[in-house]
């Protein structure tokens, strides 16, 4: 984001992602990457702690801190046990994040051919979503599972995957209805949440906790010239994580 209002009732109490009054993004209907000036709203402006390179330091601005924010939002603890649906672009960074957090953490993956990159990424324990046997062998498991794809899944199953209060967070776009039982949800007292980006203050802690815990994104750089090169990769859902355009 490049500014919000600075004096709505969640400006001023500190949520500023969640102003709806003047927020406007950096890259969406400007220059983006394509840009060699950026012009944002002082308190939207975060500097990078040392031991953060530039190179990886744009996507933990987008993906990096929506994946950081639930832990704070939502109280995770490092001693909770956390589910994370999708090694992809977020899901690889939410698995580094609460690995360092102290968490146990289960990767959902469909691909069965991520499992190494998973457990490598910081994933304990490693579960085949397409498995449904797999998927009911973890019933009753997870404090917290959070969701990073954009597409609809069988989430009954996940809701059942949950503990007693547990709960079920989204971080990827799902456009289609989600389609659940509140029977299941009541009798645990277990919940469904979703959250957008964070804050400037969430911006500046989830920096200096991946500065102190060495983590990154995974990226692919490309020199300007080759942008038709990375747009096409990105077109086919291929790259591994982020693309990275260097001027």
């Amino acid at each position: 984001m490049a500014r919000s209002c600075m004096h709505c009732e969640w400006c001023l109490s500190g949520d500023h992602n969640l102003c709806a009054q003047a927020q406007r993004a950096l890259v969406v209907g400007r220059h983006g990457g394509f840009a060699d000036k950026v012009r944002a709203h002082f308190a939207w402006v975060v500097p990078l702690p040392e031991g953060v390179p530039s190179a990886t330091a744009g996507p933990l601005f987008c993906g990096g801190v929506t994946v950081f924010n639930p832990i704070l939002q939502l109280g995770i603890k490092p001693t909770d046990r956390v589910g994370v649906i999708g090694i992809g672009g977020l899901g690889h960074m939410a698995l580094s994040f609460l690995h360092a957090w102290g968490c146990d953490v289960t990767a959902f993956t469909s691909s069965p051919d991520k499992e190494a990159e998973a457990r490598e990424l910081g994933a304990n324990h490693v579960v085949i979503s397409t498995d449904s046997e797999a998927l009911k062998a973890v019933a009753n498991s997870f404090n917290v599972i959070i969701s990073t794809v954009n597409v609809s899944l069988d989430w009954p199953a996940y809701i059942t995957a949950l503990r007693p209060r547990g709960r079920l967070h989204l971080v990827g776009a799902v456009l289609a209805p989600l389609e659940l039982s509140v029977f299941a949800l009541m009798m645990a007292q277990k919940s469904v949440s979703a959250s957008p980006i964070g804050s400037p203050v969430t911006i500046a802690n989830m920096l200096q906790f991946a500065a102190r815990h060495s983590v990154e994104p995974i990226t692919e750089t490309y020199p300007l010239d080759q942008v038709n090169e990375a747009l096409e990769k990105l077109r086919h859902g291929k790259p591994r994580y982020r693309l990275v355009l260097k001027q």
